[in-house]
């Protein structure tokens, strides 16, 4: 976002750089009255509205104002009468874990141990006030002088509170979630110290501790408790694997983790239930005899049976993490990465492959492509498609897309029709119209993807089409580059 696009005021606070964009609205850089740096986070208008999405954001602050720890960015300021509503919290400078280990590489030693402690003592703070984060994971906790800072209570909610049944609501990142809380389970303090295994093995080895791929692989993993944890130094190894276990009751405490650290990890006394898988609706048992046959759940995990594939992220007695919608962004990947195309797809199709070739628009335009792509979900398609100029790119992370750089992936939303009509100059969202968000997997640009020359943008190549599922009124697809036929 660009300087002269910034809001000029919100509320006393001055807003100075875009930091974020995620499912709630955006987080920017603001200068207080006395000129102290802080981050403002900001509902997004097209969901300000809502009064779950407001009951969200008054949950977020009471949190907040609860806990009281170092390892906490702690609130500063809140408006929710606002519109649209934000908070203001203490701006911790630093890198996230993930962008730390990016960089760095993975955590070792006295570094991976700080970070593992550190993070266990911001859950004691926040179990002891009565919370559970629900949404721990790497792009959450800050990297400040090698020490972590827990961020981000959107979803977070007291011990004893019903989850919230509002259809499609966000409840965590599958590969950081357990299968407890995949089921519909209300995510308690082990829910937490499951995102912490899985946080502090992604810290140890740089990679997701349940992998890659589709949503429905990630989370069977998980209910086999196949966690990765190749590369993790084998003393913190007992103490990871009782966090992953697939059964809450196995797991240890968030108390018990910071007593372990505290002392010699290696000496933990791991409960052996801890590695017994737990049973994954719809695939018989987890540890695998009932997964067989020629479909494929998703890469590097065995096949699924046909027929008995059960999408975790939408379905009515597994819900996975999905982000609720914002006007340009509905659908995180779940997944810290979305795996890149094995190979270099060319972007010729035979002509019997469905195609699509038309601009890409709001309206009727955008009403085609929509019926296109919900007719040719699970096959391949051929699209050759511009970018109307109202339409913006964004990356995978919901930042603004970089036409010459590299993105690991590519969205965008559009607005087919509207069920009631828009004010003069009023922008289209869930409030009032029906959307579509396309996600295109692969590190982007690409020949196969969204391409941007002469200024203009426009999706080619070809694609599988996938459905994610429907929030709110926005359907989500996916676009994962092929080969051609």
């Amino acid at each position: 976002m660009r300087r002269e696009e910034l809001p000029e005021n919100i509320g006393e606070y001055r807003p100075q750089s875009h930091l974020a964009t995620g499912g709630m609205g955006r987080v920017f850089l603001a200068l207080d009255p006395e000129g102290r740096t802080v981050a403002v986070k900001q509902l997004h208008p097209g969901i300000a509205h809502e009064s779950d999405m407001r009951e969200r954001l008054r949950r977020e602050v009471e949190v907040m104002r609860k806990i009281r720890s170092a390892r906490v960015a702690e609130l500063v300021d809140a408006d929710l009468e606002a519109d649209p509503p934000y908070i203001v919290t203490r701006y911790v400078q630093g890198r996230t874990l993930r962008d730390h280990v990016e960089a760095e590489g993975p955590l070792g030693g006295d570094a991976l141990l700080r970070m593992a402690y550190g993070v266990a003592e911001a859950l004691v703070a926040i179990h002891d006030a009565g919370h559970v984060h629900r949404d721990l994971k790497p792009s959450n906790v800050m990297v400040v002088g090698g020490e972590p800072v827990v961020i981000d209570f959107g979803i977070a909610q007291e011990q004893d509170a019903t989850r919230l049944t509002h259809d499609g609501g966000a409840i965590g990142t599958v590969g950081y979630v357990p299968p407890e809380v995949l089921e519909g389970a209300v995510a308690g303090p082990p829910a937490d110290v499951f995102a912490w295994g899985a946080t502090v093995a992604y810290a140890a080895t740089g990679r997701p501790a349940f992998g890659t791929g589709g949503m429905q692989a990630v989370a069977l993993r998980a209910y086999r408790g196949a966690a990765d944890l190749d590369g993790v130094p084998g003393e913190f190894r007992p103490l990871l694997t009782a966090a992953l276990a697939p059964r809450a009751e196995v797991r240890p405490g968030a108390r018990t983790l910071m007593r372990a650290l505290a002392g010699r990890p290696a000496d933990f006394a791991m409960d052996p239930a801890a590695v017994r898988p737990v049973p994954a609706p719809g695939y018989g048992t987890a540890a695998g005899p009932d997964i067989a046959g020629p479909g494929i759940a998703g890469p590097d995990t065995e096949p699924v049976r046909p027929g008995r594939r059960r999408a975790l992220a939408m379905g009515a007695s597994v819900t996975a993490a999905a982000v609720l919608v914002t006007g340009a962004l509905l659908v995180r990947q779940l997944g810290e990465k979305s795996e890149p195309p094995r190979s270099s797809p060319s972007p010729v199709a035979a002509p019997s492959r469905p195609s699509y070739q038309e601009t890409i628009d709001n309206g009727q335009a955008g009403e085609r492509l929509m019926d296109f792509l919900a007719a040719n979900v699970g096959k391949k398609v051929l699209v050759f498609a511009p970018l109307d100029a109202e339409i913006t790119p964004y990356a995978g992370d919901g930042e603004d897309f970089d036409s010459f750089g590299e993105n690991d992936k590519a969205l965008f939303t559009f607005w087919p029709r509207c069920r009631e009509k828009l004010n003069p100059g009023e922008q289209p969202t869930s409030a009032k119209c029906v959307g579509v968000q396309v996600t295109i997997l692969g590190e982007q640009p690409a020949p196969v993807g969204l391409l941007h020359t002469n200024g203009f943008y426009r999706v080619q190549g070809n694609f599988e089409v996938s459905m994610v599922g429907t929030n709110q009124g926005i359907h989500a697809f996916t676009l994962k580059p092929t080969e051609a036929a």
